[in-house]
């Protein structure tokens, strides 16, 4: 006869480790299936938000987070390099919060350790769901090579963007690709702001930098597709197209990367968040959809949805609250990769302005560290913050034609905003839609 579960989740990356802790310290009797234990070595989520790194927290893995994160600096926040040639700025989280970085393996080890503490979790590794009939949950366990099966009234596919479990529910979501990433290891640099996320821009797409151990960088280059596609000799692209943009003291440990080691390459795609399977299979993380990774809030969301599946009474409830607390992080994305790769002069404008309010404003760097954190989720902050940016942006340009004696061109100009000025709109329609 078939053992029971309350509850089987599938995948142990960090959201389906956080999902089955945060199960299991609610009283769920829990299995944890991995498919595919070396996965974890892929590029993959490494930086984890305040909210995020309060879920591990309260699961009792502080511990071993807090040993990790007193070996290096980090969590501190972002510094921007404008591509204007001014001066960084520095983007603190709110309130004295923390957020947390490293190596993406590393993590999912120290997770798994925690998943092994935990009295009502087993786990199993090795292990490939093929089916499920009903309640009952039917896996190759390779280890044993054997075919073996579960009861379950629950079952939780974490299992990323390819799900194998939303693949079972019949979801086909629409994954629109943005453009690659290529991510390298630096070895014993030093970061210009130590402790905090960098952007630089002014490439061909944006490139997140952040400490990820005691003696490793990680960069993160966002590749556009066409480029992606046409060039021949990828390192040798990434040298000349990104080396520009990247402090002087970075470039010999850059150098030596792509001239020495692999790059680790992953797409990025955009699939909005609106399907969260059944209330027998429920989808956590990435297996409800994804966003471009460069406000890195991937991690994080699903640590908070694995937090929510926990609390919820019913499927319907945790639905309803992912849904509605992730409308902003999506919007905060899409608008942020628009406004920082586009090169029409009104993304130029808004970037601008942009910069200016996170410079002369501290209320609007501390109201642009809690929508991006996650600390902030009502989508109305959202569009008010938005809306200041255009504002400024439209006056200035308006101003400059004006003095220019190009007055005509003005009702030109507010036509090309128009599509900024609808965006949070229509993509907050769009969800409700979908739904």
């Amino acid at each position: 006869m078939s053992e029971s579960f309350d509850v089987v989740v599938v995948g142990a990356g960090p959201v389906g480790c956080v999902t089955a802790m945060s199960l299991a310290y609610k009283g769920a009797k829990v299995l944890l299936l991995e498919a595919d234990p070396n996965g974890s070595r892929r590029l993959a989520g490494e930086w984890l938000h305040p909210p995020g790194l309060k879920v591990l927290q309260h699961l009792g893995v502080e511990k071993s987070i807090s040993t990790l994160r007193a070996s290096y600096a980090n969590g501190l926040g972002f510094v921007v390099f404008p591509d204007d040639g001014t001066e960084p700025i520095q983007l603190n989280y709110p309130d004295n919060s923390l957020g947390f970085s490293c190596e993406h393996n590393t993590l999912v080890k120290l997770l798994r350790e925690a998943v092994l503490a935990y009295p009502r979790i087993q786990f199993i590794p090795f292990a490939r769901v093929t089916q499920i009939e009903h309640n009952k949950v039917i896996f190759e366990n390779r280890v044993l090579e054997k075919t073996q099966s579960v009861i379950s009234e629950n079952i939780v596919g974490a299992d990323g963007r390819s799900s194998t479990m939303r693949k079972l529910l019949g979801i086909q979501p629409k994954r629109h690709l943005i453009s690659y990433m290529a991510g390298i290891f630096l070895e014993n640099v030093t970061l210009p702001w130590e402790g905090f996320g960098h952007v630089f821009l002014g490439g061909l797409g944006p490139v997140l930098a952040y400490r990820i151990g005691c003696d490793q960088v990680r960069i993160c280059l966002d590749v556009p597709v066409d480029c992606f596609k046409t060039s021949q000799n990828k390192a040798a692209f990434l040298w000349d197209a990104y080396s520009p943009i990247l402090p002087s003291t970075l470039l010999p440990a850059f150098r030596y990367a792509l001239e020495n080691r692999p790059v680790a390459w992953c797409a990025n795609h955009f699939s909005p968040r609106v399907h969260y399977g059944s209330k027998t299979l429920t989808l956590v993380g990435d297996a409800t959809g994804c966003y471009h990774p460069i406000t890195a809030t991937g991690m994080t969301l699903g640590f908070q949805d694995a937090e929510r599946l926990a609390t919820s009474k019913t499927f319907a409830e945790f639905q309803r609250d992912r849904l509605l607390h992730t409308y902003v992080p999506e919007l905060l994305t899409f608008s942020l990769y628009q406004v920082f790769t586009r090169l029409d002069y009104s993304a130029v404008a808004i970037r601008h302005a942009v910069y200016q309010i996170w410079r002369q404003y501290p209320s609007e760097r501390y109201r642009t560290m809690r929508l991006l954190s996650g600390e902030e989720t009502n989508v109305l902050y959202f569009i008010s913050s938005f809306q200041q940016g255009l504002r400024i942006a439209v006056t200035q340009l308006i101003m400059e034609q004006i003095s220019m004696g190009r007055g005509r061109e003005v009702v030109s100009t507010l036509a090309a905003f128009r599509e900024w000025i609808e965006l949070p709109f229509k993509m907050v329609l769009s969800r409700i839609s979908k739904n």
